[in-house]
């Protein structure tokens, strides 16, 4: 057999051309990766919208997992299901900042931060200023537990009460008629 020219030529061009095919193929799968990636923390951002509506409604038992399932589960137990009658009567929620990572070289674990504003009812519907507000923290532990992302550790605190001001005020008008009898 021999070798033309142009058999030599095909060659070395089906040889640029299948390289070139390989590397826009290992090219697609990196971007695909990446893209599940991003769906990925996309996903659990979602997640932890929801997990965080269902916690100020107490309704978060299906994202815990781990210790904090046991903790939630202990305080059923103690305390028992939290019903309508105990539970105080939520007007409105608003999460005014969500942020959610995952843990560098660990695909399974994130964080996520949020700030949290939570309006209560008060007995006059029609008095809007006179509602009490809290403003919180709500920071969490994210594992997947079975494929699916799920809280193993929740950290709450409050940064603001509406009440605080109020209290404050008392406080300082008791400090005055105090120090005026004195």
């Amino acid at each position: 057999m021999r070798i033309t020219v142009t058999n030599l030529v095909l060659i070395v061009l089906l040889l640029i051309a299948g390289s070139f095919s390989f590397l826009l193929y290992t090219d697609l799968q990196e971007a695909k990766e990446k893209i599940e990636k991003y769906q990925d923390i996309e996903k659990l951002n979602q997640r932890s919208e929801d997990f965080i509506e269902a916690l100020v409604y107490g309704k978060h038992k299906k994202y815990l997992t781990g210790e904090q399932l046991a903790r939630y589960e202990a305080g059923l137990k103690e305390y028992g299901e939290p019903t309508e009658k105990n539970m105080a009567k939520i007007n409105e929620f608003k999460i005014h900042q969500l942020f959610t990572k995952k843990q560098k070289n660990k695909d399974d674990e994130a964080e996520s931060y949020a700030i949290v504003q939570i309006r209560y009812e008060t007995d006059d519907p029609n008095q809007y200023g006179d509602d009490y507000i809290h403003t919180l923290t709500v920071n969490s532990h994210w594992v997947k537990d079975a494929g699916e992302w799920k809280v193993d550790y929740i950290d709450m605190a409050l940064l603001e009460d509406s009440r605080d001001e109020m209290l404050r005020k008392q406080a300082e008008e008791a400090l005055r008629k105090a120090g005026q009898t004195n």
